[in-house]
């Protein structure tokens, strides 16, 4: 049956989800196009090596981004793993800086074998995050000697989740292909403001732009595994995945109102169905394993938001995007029964991205590097996974704003045997 700490830790994780949502999770003024940041949804393993996954095959570890994966299990097995980040923005524009720390919760899934050749996985964590605020004072000659200083406030905040339920199966070895089905949710609240002078004839006005997404989405998998060499010392995984271009239903809700407490008071709203498209995501990888202790892992994908639509409109903001990754994990001796540090995994990578952002002709591009450990407990297969990344998004050119991050990551992955009853001498 499954160990009383496994229910306890997913207890605790449950907690720090709901806690989780009352957290600001990102301060960036690019988070204001189209759904938002869209966040790294790698697990702690692949996330210290550069956030790699289409090649990752692993029986005590979830790899959600290439649903194949799940395949890879024993059959009496039980994995639980969730995770928390924590880390620090500096924002640059121009002579202005700005520094913010956020601490937020990353993930929780489960995956669990059904038959030698089937396994399944299901888990939540966020989608992307909308949070920013912009401010605007008029410097028009006429309205500053006129009326006064008008000053003008845009600010966001919100964010999409990600629900996920996935199968894979393993139809021929070494080959093995699944599936995810997603179910997204959340809201996305664009505010604009107008504040007139104290004593203006004008009266202030207050609008927010409120987007409801509940919709569901699916993406597939592949991978394949070559053994080779003597005693199947070599290995490789070509993997692939494909997320489908998705309409996203969605329901946009307009509050205007003369009181910045518009929603105690009598206000203007309007209320239509509407839609959020995105576009496929292609993604395709490998990894190379020597002796089951070194692992180096390569990554590429690509997705044209080019023509995406966030409520049923296109935003010229938005372009293709494509990234890089390379990872490396180097454990000295996994089943070395005498010491300790020959167990751990050690992990390091690099990434580097054309995002999804063009503005003012910049295309944005976002760069890192990363390290991080998996700390085996002891006797079991259940490991502690720290990562720590940082990099840069953005650039001071034209007028924008650059970004330099650290992000600590956290994850416990816990092993456990499924429905064995264990006996105690």
């Amino acid at each position: 049956m499954i160990s009383k700490n496994l229910l306890a830790a997913l207890a605790l994780v449950v907690l720090a989800h709901t806690a989780s949502t009352q957290t600001i999770n990102t301060y960036s003024p690019y988070s204001r196009f189209g759904i938002g940041d869209l966040k790294n949804r790698t697990f702690m393993q692949n996330r210290a090596m550069g956030g790699v996954s289409q090649g990752i095959i692993s029986g005590t570890a979830i790899n959600q981004l290439n649903p194949a994966s799940y395949t890879a299990q024993d059959t009496m097995s039980f994995i639980l793993d969730f995770g928390l980040e924590a880390g620090q923005t500096n924002y640059s524009l121009g002579s202005q800086t700005l520094s913010n720390p956020t601490m937020n919760f990353h993930h929780i899934a489960i995956q669990f074998p059904l038959t030698k050749w089937w396994g399944a996985s299901l888990g939540i964590q966020p989608f992307s995050d909308v949070g920013y605020k912009l401010r605007y004072v008029e410097t028009n000659p006429y309205l500053l000697s006129s009326i006064g200083a008008i000053k003008y406030y845009h600010y966001g905040e919100g964010g999409l989740s990600q629900a996920y339920f996935g199968n894979a199966f393993k139809p021929v070895k070494g080959l093995s292909v699944g599936f995810n089905v997603s179910y997204f949710f959340g809201s996305l609240d664009y505010h604009s403001d107008v504040l007139f002078p104290s004593g203006s004839v004008y009266t202030s006005l207050y609008k927010v732009n409120r987007v409801v997404v509940r919709s569901l989405a699916y993406s597939v998998g592949t991978q394949y595994k070559l053994n080779f060499g003597t005693d199947d010392k070599y290995s490789m995984v070509f993997g692939f995945t494909l997320d489908n271009e998705t309409s996203l239903k969605a329901e946009q809700i307009v509050h205007s109102s003369t009181n910045s407490r518009m929603f105690d008071t009598i206000s203007y709203v309007s209320t239509k169905n509407t839609s959020v498209l995105l576009p496929a995501n292609y993604s395709g990888g490998f990894s190379f394993t020597y002796n089951k202790s070194l692992t180096l892992a390569f990554d590429y994908s690509s997705q044209d938001w080019t023509n995406a639509k966030f409520i049923e409109q296109t935003d010229n903001s938005l372009t293709s995007s494509n990234t890089m990754r390379f990872g490396l994990e180097y454990c000295p001796s996994p089943n070395d029964l005498k010491s300790y540090l020959k167990r751990v995994k050690y992990r390091t990578g690099f990434y580097q991205s054309n995002t999804n952002l063009n503005i003012r002709n910049t295309h944005i591009k976002d760069y890192g590097i990363t390290f991080g450990v998996g700390l085996p407990l002891r006797r079991t297969s259940t490991s502690f996974n720290l990562a720590y990344e940082m990099g840069q998004r953005g650039t001071n050119k034209n007028g924008l704003t650059s970004e330099t991050y650290g992000i600590v990551s956290f994850g416990v992955t816990f092993y456990d045997i499924w429905f064995v009853k264990r006996k105690y001498n």
